[in-house]
């Protein structure tokens, strides 16, 4: 055989291997960065949906917080007129009388005879009924809280 030829028929077969080695490198770089900018797309819809889904979760928690906070506030101004109401009609009621002799009679300055809510001084009175609100207001606060909290557990 003439070697040019078997020369001439190596070069082709080593230029078809590398050629063909070259075409399969590019078209399998290119199937797999194609693959890979599909998953980033894929992951960066979902990524963004995943946003979207915890704004409207966030915004309807608002929502729920900010109507559990007006009611609280209508119940506070509902209390808060019960005891203004109700400490206006303490008016009515003696003062305590003051210490002659230097004690009062009684424990808390009420009548001789103990003590019964008919029987309270003005002062005393006020304060009961102060403590009455400042428990009530608490509870209420509480009570939101609460509410809060099970709206987040859902």
């Amino acid at each position: 055989m003439n070697p040019y030829l078997i020369i001439g028929v190596i070069i082709a077969i080593g230029a078809a291997a590398g050629g063909g080695y070259y075409k399969g490198n590019t078209d399998g770089r290119m199937a797999i960065q194609s693959q890979w900018d599909a998953e980033r797309i894929k992951q960066q819809e979902a990524y963004a949906r995943a946003l979207q889904e915890a704004a409207e979760r966030q915004q309807a928690l608002q929502v729920g917080a900010d109507k559990l906070r007006q009611e609280k506030d209508r119940e506070t101004r509902e209390l808060a007129a019960r005891n203004t109401a109700l400490t206006n009609s303490l008016r009515d009621r003696p003062e305590r009388p003051t210490a002659q002799g230097g004690t009062l009679s009684g424990a808390s300055g009420a009548g001789p005879s103990g003590c019964t809510p008919r029987e309270l001084y003005r002062q005393d009175s006020e304060v009961v009924v102060r403590l009455a609100g400042e428990a009530d207001e608490i509870r209420i606060a509480l009570k939101q809280c609460y509410a809060q909290y099970e709206a987040l557990r859902k």
